[in-house]
């Protein structure tokens, strides 16, 4: 039986960490001399294939396996593995742990440490953490894309596949979450879904159908048998531990519920669903998720009153705080969605002058970051909310 790994263990070990790391920079890190013993090469090797495993099956041990890697890197010195070791500390410094630009420093490492004759080993599997897991942190979402398309151009040509197919997942998902018309996108995921089949990638295929199905369901096509698809992949996630398809599912359900307004079965779903945001792990989806999750909250409390109304917004309230330090820290693909949120929290509190400056912030931030189906979507509460009031000229 699998069993997760305390939080009191994964924090003393990021201290203990932190404190070797002590104030190195990417530049120092790349300075560090080469590991020369074979057996901590060996055993680099042994927890960069495990790290994989862990990340989908027990995601609590992802960051114990990485922590001790940097630790060897930092000890004994720089191999082939040390790239990827320092890319996913960077990742877990974005996401998990709050610290977007520490994290952002040991990407830069990470990369600098690929460059490094006989470490381009990781090339792929480097570039994919770093764009997928930190740079969205502080740059824009869009900038991803071209790189994250390098990445799978590198890995067909040097046969690392599986690297190659999560580049190409990965820009697919962020083609749709900046917005991208949908009908578009449908089309360049049909498309790759043969490519992964071709590469015999079926886990990583699974990603992508998740999404096509989502995208057909938000145009109306094959509903029932979508929906049928998305129920056997979350089966087939739960019967084989696969917490992290099992938590994109539940996600891209609720993308769907809010996309129509279906306010009841969004604030099920959350109560159901469990961490998502812990279990997706610094992934734009994460972060995606805990804005439509806020909102969730916030409508449910619109729709309700006493008792249950107080525990939706303190929920509320709980999320939007989390969007509020990350638009601290310097991520610009929040700061339409916090716009949003503070506008529906005016709304529940009866404050229409404030609703209304914070959708228009809403529309012509997301507007001008380039999230065209979130600046309709703020057209569309904006204008549910005036209606309602008996404002029809929003």
């Amino acid at each position: 039986k699998k069993k997760p790994a305390s939080k009191f263990a994964i924090i003393r070990e990021f201290i203990r960490v932190r404190r070797l790391l002590k104030t190195k920079t990417a530049e120092d890190i790349n300075n560090l001399p080469a590991l020369n013993d074979e057996r901590y090469e060996m055993g680099q090797m042994m927890y960069e294939h495990i790290a994989a495993s862990a990340f989908h099956v027990e995601p609590t041990m992802f960051p114990l396996i990485i922590f001790q890697m940097v630790t060897t890197s930092l000890k004994h010195g720089l191999d082939s593995s040390s790239s990827f070791s320092f890319a996913a500390f960077g990742m877990l410094l974005c996401g998990p742990f709050g610290k977007p630009h520490e994290g952002l420093e040991m990407a830069k490492a990470a990369e600098l440490i690929n460059e490094k004759p006989g470490m381009r080993r990781n090339t792929v599997n480097t570039l994919f953490v770093t764009q997928a897991y930190c740079y969205h942190w502080v740059s824009p979402l869009q900038d991803t894309i071209d790189p994250l398309l390098k990445g799978y151009q590198i890995g067909l040509e040097t046969g690392k596949n599986e690297g190659a197919s999560w580049c190409l997942i990965v820009r697919s998902n962020h083609l749709y979450f900046i917005g991208r018309p949908l009908d578009s996108i449908q089309k360049e995921l049909e498309a790759t879904i043969p490519v992964l089949t071709q590469l015999k990638q079926d886990m990583s295929k699974s990603n992508l159908i998740i999404f096509l199905m989502t995208v057909k369901k938000l145009r109306g096509i094959d509903v029932e048998a979508g929906d049928k698809i998305m129920d056997s992949i979350l089966a087939t996630a739960a019967s084989t531990g696969n917490l992290a398809l099992s938590a994109l599912v539940n996600m891209m359900k609720l993308e769907v519920f809010v996309f129509f307004q279906q306010w009841g079965e969004a604030v099920d779903l959350v109560r159901k669903a469990g961490d998502v945001r812990l279990l997706l792990l610094g992934m734009f989806a994460s972060v995606r998720y805990t804005f439509l999750e806020a909102l969730t909250y916030l409508k449910a409390a619109q729709s309700t009153s006493g008792w249950k109304k107080r525990q939706l917004k303190k929920s509320a309230h709980k999320t939007i705080q989390i969007i509020r330090g990350w638009v601290k820290k310097g991520n610009v693909n929040v700061v339409h969605h916090l716009y949003i949120l503070e506008a529906e929290l005016a709304v529940l509190n009866g404050k229409n002058k404030m609703a209304k400056e914070k959708f228009n912030d809403a529309i012509v931030t997301s507007s001008r970051n380039g999230f065209v189906q979130d600046k309709a979507l703020a057209h569309e509460l904006a204008s549910a909310y005036f209606r309602s009031q008996g404002d029809d000229n929003w």
